[in-house]
């Protein structure tokens, strides 16, 4: 059959017209060298993602990207069977990456979405041998993403005219929305009307693995969504929440730029982005005393590890408070 461009949310482009087969080969095929089109089971490995794992149209997304460019890295080295595809090459195009200005945490990113090929296409039984275990990924920087301070976002919810600018009811939400419920930006654009249960004083979010959780509404955040909705009465509660005056659904770029241009005018932060209000919302939390497994459940974390970067950021305030003390 023919892959299309327009393929489910568009993240087969680069499959069009690739003529794939409907089932993987048997096994007494795979097991004898044969060679298959990389692109075709790269194609199998994208749709196992987004069917099976049921992984969102942005990772899935992500992990065609990854895979986009390591496929053209095999092709320039002649490489066309996953056979020969060996721990050198690998490391070649690691070293690649770092030449073009790639910072390692993206490089793990990419070579963890390569990782997760080469783990399918075992389980498939094409490949008998892991062609990472010989694999050192680059070293990565301790940073840590830094929290805005409560007082500079009170001041922005506070201070600024938002009822004098169009959207600027649409906008305060959006950011109190970030910043009181700790959700992605990908779980806010898709957030419906349905999705708010002002009798429950929650909000449904959909993350990633297309997993559900409920999070709890903040009073006033809970008073300005139902303000919201009375400006912006919804003919159906499949509407999307926040939309552009076109009636559209907003698009990451658009929220990012949203987010960041009105965290530049009160704050003086490196990072203003969506992902730092997530930050801001999971440290002020532990710094008031939140426990941090609930943090981890409203975050969404499969892992408690993730959710214990935050305890880093706190520990780093607290030995600066400890110097005040006057037998330092």
């Amino acid at each position: 059959m023919y892959i299309k461009s327009h393929h489910i949310g568009g993240f087969f482009r680069f499959f069009a017209c690739t003529v794939l087969p409907t089932t993987l080969p048997s096994a007494s095929l795979r097991m004898n060298n044969q060679v298959f089109e990389l692109k075709t089971l790269s194609y199998q490995y994208l749709t196992y993602l987004e069917k099976t794992k049921r992984m969102s149209s942005h990772t899935v997304t992500a992990y065609q990207l990854d895979l986009t460019q390591f496929l053209d890295f095999l092709e320039g080295e002649a490489i066309t069977n996953p056979h020969h595809i060996k721990s050198s090459i690998i490391r070649s195009f690691m070293s690649n990456l770092l030449e073009q200005q790639i910072t390692p945490r993206s490089v793990h990113r990419k070579i963890s979405s390569i990782r997760g090929w080469f783990k399918y296409l075992r389980k498939q039984g094409i490949l008998t041998s892991d062609p990472m275990a010989k694999v050192v990924l680059p070293k990565m920087p301790k940073t840590l993403v830094k929290d805005i301070p409560a007082t500079d976002l009170m001041s922005m919810f506070n201070r600024f005219p938002w009822n004098e600018f169009e959207e600027g009811e649409r906008d305060r939400l959006l950011l109190l929305l970030f910043y009181t419920t700790g959700m992605r930006l990908s779980e806010l654009i898709q957030l419906t009307v349905a999705d708010i249960d002002f009798y429950r004083n929650s909000i449904k979010v959909l993350g990633k693995r297309n997993k559900e959780r409920l999070i709890p509404l903040h009073p006033e955040t809970s008073e300005a969504l139902k303000a919201y909705l009375k400006t912006n009465p919804s003919q159906s509660g499949k509407q999307h929440l926040f939309c552009r005056l076109n009636g559209e659904p907003l698009y990451p770029i658009l929220v990012y730029r949203l987010v960041n241009k009105y965290l530049k005018l009160f704050s003086h932060a490196s990072e203003t982005s969506p992902h730092v209000l997530r930050h801001s919302f999971a440290t002020h939390m532990l710094n008031n005393g939140a426990n941090l497994l609930a943090i981890k459940d409203i975050l969404g974390h499969a892992n408690l590890s993730a959710t214990q970067v935050y305890t880093k950021n706190s520990f780093e305030k607290l030995k600066k408070i400890h110097q005040l003390h006057p037998r330092e």
